[in-house]
């Protein structure tokens, strides 16, 4: 074979080997190429991801933001259920201000508005019903599902409570509550199962439960072992009058200023010491009256001297705020009218009044002599929508008393314990010239019914936990 023939044929050879190798090339190349593109589109499905689902949960961050300030805005739903026990203690389902009230937080928040505007509250009437309305509709059930609606937050995203729970036990309020983020604009709120969101492959959703302490915050005339000397509703306490203990009056907004000039300390000073100052609260309810008592301790009228107990006079068990069952002796009264008479109650004796118009005259009550003799051993409350109590003379008295629709006022001075109404000093010919009207000296532990106000304080969270939007009622992974 010549050479020529030789080149030509080892030139066909490694042209049949070139062809395959360059479509072998080609395919690895369009291979690489494919993944390349398949990673890139799963990183950026992996970006979008992580990307809705941050913006879900930071609706639901905002959603808890929103619902915190609502909360501390009206501090009594804080201790209310959203959805729970709506017709005997009230939730946030039925809150509303209404002039007669069904239910225990609808009392509350009436008493709330009224006293609107104040110096401890600067919302006034308006505002506080408008943010009392958002809360009502955080727990408007939705159409299809447990818990609220959807709640707008822009940029498409939502937020809504499932339910907000609160233990009085705990003093915790637990809140969950559903951020939700989409590519596009929800077309119904009012939709909650987990489908709602199949025309957006990109929609995110979560819950969250958040526990938060609610606080006892007392203000000092409140933080004490001992009650208040004298607290009235409106106005502050006029006349010369002084005060050894602490005052809870009504001031006008915006000055909020309180005389400090009434309070007279005693020596040694208490520390802190004693104050005149506005707290925003409303007076508590009157303890029920009983309706067992024998027909000899009922509808009283005294206009003459008399001691009580009297020998035939029953006494039943009461159940006191340190816990203690005592025997009292319970009366109801239709009117106290002594002019130069007196009451006079037996040192060591408890003694309960329930009543229902006016007082006038002089009662005496006097524990120096008697061991384990208190203030509070005498207690006195009144139950018309517009009375008035004058206590007269310069005996030594010793007493709680509660008239939160009377008008107060004392003559002379020896009136040891506390003095709870309407108003002080307005009753003509019944004021005390610059003497010692009060001197603070009865224990909360002492009284038969818990008249300490509430004074709620949302705490910060002390818990934040996630679990599935499916978690049934009850069956939390948060618990």
């Amino acid at each position: 074979m010549n050479n020529r023939l030789c080149l030509h044929l080892m030139a066909n050879k490694e042209k049949g080997f070139a062809l395959p190798l360059a479509v072998l090339i080609g395919l690895i190349l369009m291979v690489t190429g494919i993944t390349m593109i398949m990673r890139a589109q799963g990183d950026q499905s992996k970006v979008i991801a992580q990307k809705v689902r941050a913006d879900a949960l930071r609706s639901s961050e905002a959603g808890v933001t929103q619902v915190q300030d609502l909360l501390n805005s009206v501090r009594v739903m804080a201790r209310f259920n959203s959805n729970i026990k709506c017709d005997t203690d009230g939730c946030w389902q039925n809150a509303e201000v209404v002039t007669n009230p069904s239910n225990d937080l609808q009392k509350q928040l009436k008493k709330l508005v009224d006293a609107a505007p104040s110096c401890s509250n600067p919302d006034d009437a308006d505002t506080l019903k408008k943010k009392i309305a958002k809360l009502r509709g955080l727990a408007k059930p939705s159409s299809d599902g447990e818990g609220g609606e959807w709640f707008d937050l822009g940029n498409n995203r939502y937020y809504r409570v499932v339910r907000y729970d609160y233990n009085p036990v705990s003093s915790r309020g637990v809140l969950t509550l559903e951020g939700r983020s989409r590519t596009s604009a929800a077309k119904d709120l009012t939709k909650t199962l987990p489908d709602i969101d199949s025309d957006d492959n990109a929609a995110s959703r979560n819950r969250v439960v958040v526990t938060i302490p609610i606080l006892n915050a007392p203000p000092l005339a409140f933080n004490r072992t001992t009650v208040p000397a004298l607290w009235i509703s409106e106005g502050n306490a006029d006349g010369d009058a002084k005060f050894q203990g602490d005052v809870v009056e009504k001031v006008k907004s915006p000055e909020c200023n309180n005389s400090q000039t009434k309070i007279q300390q005693p020596t040694p000073e208490p520390s802190p010491p004693y104050t005149a100052q506005f707290v925003g609260v409303f007076f508590p309810d009157l303890p029920t009256i009983p309706t067992d008592l024998p027909s000899g301790q009922k509808d009283l009228v005294l206009t003459s001297s008399e001691t009580f107990p009297r020998d035939t006079d029953e006494s039943s068990p009461r159940k006191i705020n340190n816990g203690e069952i005592v025997q009292v002796y319970q009366y109801i009264v239709n009117n106290i009218d002594l002019k130069d008479e007196k009451i006079t109650i037996t040192p060591g004796k408890r003694v309960v009044f329930y009543v229902k118009g006016d007082i006038k005259g002089a009662i005496e009550h006097n524990c120096a002599m008697e061991p384990g003799c208190k203030s509070g051993n005498l207690q006195i409350y009144a139950y018309n929508e517009s009375g008035s109590i004058c206590l007269t003379g310069n005996q030594t008295l010793q007493a709680f008393i509660f008239a939160p629709n009377y008008s107060l006022g004392k003559t002379g001075t020896g009136f040891t314990g506390a003095a709870w109404g309407k108003d002080w000093g307005k009753i003509s010919g019944c004021t005390s010239s610059g003497a010692v009207a009060v001197t603070q000296g009865v224990q909360w532990a002492d009284l038969i019914a818990d008249l300490r106000p509430p004074f709620p304080q949302l705490g910060g969270i002390d818990n934040w936990c996630e679990e599935p939007i499916n978690t049934a009622p009850g069956k939390s992974e948060c618990d």
